[in-house]
């Protein structure tokens, strides 16, 4: 028996990455009375930009931590299920699909990382001057385990993302990821 939730699931995450297939429109634009509208070769009614603007799609709202920690948890799950079996759902043989998924995980744990390796600057900054707390100290050991597995993630994803471009050799073949200067 099919799980009725599995097509929302994945109807949301490939809303969520961009990749859905485009709605059609439920009415035609609104035309103003009395202005003069054009028509193409074909037939068809074009549009100003004016009366377009309605037309295009706003920008999401930025998204809170949890709302965040559960799309990661969503893709984590997806990037599992396409490493074990690669043939489960038809998206996972897009390899663009496949790319702006493993991209977009990438990018959260690399967020991630980025915060917890200014935290891990400052407590040992703190450590060194002397004026650190056991809680302090403690919570440093944690963040270096935190930041070591979060370096491992951003590798695996790298060689998955190699997989699904088609570069298996060595080096980095042209898809390291580009962002932002490390200091």
């Amino acid at each position: 028996m099919a799980d009725p939730q599995k097509p929302n699931f994945f109807n949301s995450m490939l809303q969520s990455l961009g990749l859905s297939k485009a709605e059609p429109l439920v009415s035609a634009p609104k035309l103003h009375p009395g202005k003069a509208h054009q028509e193409s070769k074909s037939g068809d009614l074009l549009l100003s930009s004016r009366q377009t603007d309605g037309l295009a799609a706003k920008p999401a709202a930025p998204l809170s931590k949890e709302e965040k920690d559960k799309e990661s948890v969503d893709r984590h799950y997806l990037i599992d299920a396409y490493e074990t079996m690669p043939t489960l759902i038809p998206e996972f043989q897009n390899p663009q699909y496949m790319y702006k998924l493993i991209s977009n995980e990438r990018d959260y744990v690399q967020e991630n990382l980025d915060g917890r390796v200014k935290e891990h600057k400052l407590l040992r900054s703190r450590s060194q001057a002397g004026v650190s707390t056991p809680e302090e100290d403690a919570r440093y050991k944690v963040l270096e385990k935190e930041i070591q597995s979060h370096r491992n993630e951003l590798s695996r994803l790298f060689l998955l993302i190699k997989k699904v471009t088609g570069v298996n050799k060595s080096g980095t073949g042209g898809t390291d990821f580009l962002g932002k200067p490390r200091v």
